[in-house]
């Protein structure tokens, strides 16, 4: 953070600038984010067997038995389809096996049945938004980053920031006048 502060003149909103100049990729929120919510607690005996089944899964998936782990999920899925999380978590799966399509099935699932809220919702919000950024589509990644930033994703407020075309314009045009400066 920069200094400055109210007793030195500096406003607020002066603050702001200030740290965007020093850091023109940081979101603008004055250092304050919206901390992430957690997702809801694994209540039925289906779901807590499901949460078992998914860290299993994640497990053989992050030592690359991805067949085994498509098969946890499916089973983990089965028990608790209204669980978020084992559907953001299989997208993540299906992504590394190069099956986007079903990917994205999952991330829409997890965004839907999460309501929009809590962890599994900023990380499939920032999966899918990945997901835009490799099919050359930025407006719907940013808006994707977006939302998972006003829910506290720090990765999806910087990458949010660093597509915003004000954003953009502004960096060109201060970097200009920094070389200029030199």
């Amino acid at each position: 953070a920069v200094g400055i502060n109210a007793e030195y003149g500096g406003a607020m909103s002066d603050q702001l600038i200030l740290e965007h100049i020093l850091n023109p990729t940081a979101p603008l929120t004055g250092g304050k984010c919206n901390e992430i919510q957690d997702d809801p607690v694994p209540q039925t005996s289906e779901e807590k067997e499901a949460k078992k089944l998914e860290m299993v899964a994640v497990k053989l998936a992050e030592d690359e038995q991805y067949q085994e782990s498509l098969k946890t999920f499916a089973a983990a899925i089965h028990l608790a389809p209204q669980m978020p999380s084992l559907y953001n978590n299989r997208a993540q799966l299906l992504r590394l096996t190069g099956d986007t399509q079903k990917a994205i099935t999952d991330i829409n699932s997890a965004i839907e049945l999460s309501g929009g809220i809590g962890k599994t919702a900023v990380q499939a919000y920032t999966q899918r938004a990945m997901l835009h950024m490799l099919n050359q589509d930025e407006e719907a990644a940013r808006a994707d980053f977006e939302l998972a930033a006003t829910m506290g994703g720090k990765f999806a407020a910087s990458q949010a920031a660093r597509l915003n075309p004000y954003a953009k314009l502004c960096n060109q045009m201060l970097s200009k006048a920094m070389e200029t400066l030199q």
